[in-house]
């Protein structure tokens, strides 16, 4: 599993997330804590559409929160992508979106916040700084935006609402927030 780390420098490092980071955070009730790590939150234009605009569509419970959370420019949606870098991943297994923000991590240097194993695989292979949903709970353990206990609790919610991790992972998890 991937680890945010911060880099010191006068500008905040990127997390760029993909759709399932976002829907679970969205559905475990803490994405307007997001605020509280020192990075710039942003997504594609196609995660956006795939979390809000299809969200609609399948009248998922968290879309409303997560437009709110857009519209309160929590996350920004960064409208352009290198395309180049989109057309390369076309065959390599991953969905558009994954590619997208894939692409944008690579244009700023960004840290792709993304829970999918392929797509955690393709990142890293072209040298992307990978991280995970739960690793973003761990950082806000970190930062006092959540207790320890909040930090299990949002691991047992996202589990709950179908979010999956093998019990090793869960084990490995829930250590790390105990260590945070």
């Amino acid at each position: 599993m991937g680890r945010i780390r911060i880099r010191r420098s006068d500008r905040k490092t990127a997390l760029v997330f993909n759709s399932t980071p976002l829907i679970y955070l969205t559905k475990a009730g803490i994405i307007k804590r997001l605020t509280n790590l020192p990075f710039r939150l942003v997504t594609t234009r196609a995660v956006y559409q795939e979390v809000v605009e299809k969200g609609v569509e399948k009248h998922a419970d968290e879309v409303n929160e997560l437009r709110n959370a857009f519209k309160l420019h929590i996350i920004e949606v960064v409208a352009h992508v290198n395309e180049d870098v989109v057309k390369k991943l076309k065959n390599s297994g991953i969905h558009y979106g994954e590619a997208t923000v894939i692409s944008l991590s690579i244009e700023l240097d960004g840290i792709a916040v993304m829970d999918d194993k392929r797509g955690r695989h393709v990142a890293k292979t072209l040298g992307v700084r990978v991280s995970s949903t739960p690793h973003v709970v761990i950082q806000l353990v970190k930062r006092g935006a959540l207790t320890r206990q909040e930090g299990k609790q949002v691991i047992d919610r996202i589990i709950k609402e179908g979010w999956y991790c093998s019990a090793r992972d869960y084990a490995e998890i829930i250590n790390a927030i105990e260590k945070a």
